[in-house]
């Protein structure tokens, strides 16, 4: 009878869960395309931390199989973007949550789980570029920035710069680490949010997982400097040289998260309103844009340096 009532409860968590996942993931897209791929991984975070791994997993499946059966019945409702992004955000949530409970069996520390989740991740993209990124793509994708910039040109009444081909050229060697910055600080975005959202409904997460003692670790410094050495010495036309600048850039976030932390705890001494608070960093991101993520990176490798100098002391 005890059972029989526990396969019951575990059954309704799963329907929950996978209804929560499905729901949202639509709502998003029906409300703004911008808005969803923005925050399409908050509902896989919310359920991932609130109900145990092997519940999530099952979750995650029949999510995806009930988005597949609904555009078999109407793409207009349920499109195939919808199940490619499904995919692979459950894809990396669940890879997330794995490498967390993996990571707790052998005595992983959470900095040096995050860093090698960045390595490991650095090693698929460098896979995919190399498999399927080659001349012809590149030249597909040139020919579509270039005439992005040329309707902007046009549609604004700009007149075109003699430097706007340099700098093409320099946004297209960068784009895939550009797009995976973005999205580790999207999803790290959407792991903090999650956390709030569980706490204001009053529900405890399976697992405390946090960041808040993250510190990059000295072996992955040691591999930053060798990228950047590498960057250095080496031609720009290279194939090394655009593996190296975008290993470069996505190891980047290791120190932009110890920046940001760095910052926060800073920043929570200041004793005001938490909506001022919330206001004077929004107001940071859109005045200074580029130039606050520079000033996180410079921070964040001043704060690991000092943690190492006083370490030694």
């Amino acid at each position: 009878m005890e059972s029989s009532r526990s396969n019951q409860q575990k059954f309704l968590i799963i329907l929950y869960s996978t209804t929560v996942i499905s729901v949202f993931q639509l709502l998003f897209l029906k409300i703004s395309p911008h808005l969803f791929s923005i925050l399409n991984p908050l509902p896989f975070l919310i359920i991932g931390l609130a109900i145990k791994y092997s519940d999530f997993l099952k979750s995650c499946a029949l999510a995806l199989l009930i988005l597949v059966f609904m555009n078999f019945l109407s793409e207009d409702f349920s499109p195939k973007q919808l199940i490619i992004f499904h995919f692979v955000t459950s894809f990396v949530t669940i890879f997330f949550f794995g490498s967390y409970h993996l990571s707790k069996k052998i005595n992983l520390d959470s900095s040096n789980l995050l860093s090698g989740i960045i390595i490991f991740f650095i090693f698929i993209l460098t896979f995919f570029y190399l498999l399927f990124f080659n001349d012809f793509e590149y030249e597909k994708l040139n020919a579509f920035v270039q005439k992005s910039i040329n309707q902007i040109i046009s549609n604004y009444g700009l007149q075109k710069n003699n430097e706007l081909d340099k700098v093409i050229q320099i946004v297209m060697i960068i784009l895939p680490s550009i797009n995976s910055l973005i999205f580790f600080m999207t999803f790290s975005l959407n792991f903090i949010f999650s956390k709030f959202v569980l706490k204001k409904l009053m529900i405890k997460p399976v697992e405390n997982i946090n960041f808040i003692d993250f510190t990059t670790p000295l072996w992955f410094s040691f591999i930053y400097l060798l990228m950047l050495l590498i960057v250095l010495t080496q031609n720009q036309n290279s194939q090394m040289f655009v593996l190296s600048i975008n290993t470069l850039i996505c190891m980047s976030f290791s120190f932009l998260l110890e920046g940001y932390i760095a910052f926060n705890n800073h920043f929570k001494k200041i004793k005001i309103n938490n909506f001022i608070k919330f206001l004077i960093i929004f107001l940071l991101f859109v005045f200074l844009g580029y130039v606050l993520f520079l000033i996180l990176l410079f921070l964040g490798l001043f704060e690991n340096i000092s943690k190492k100098v006083n370490k030694k002391k």
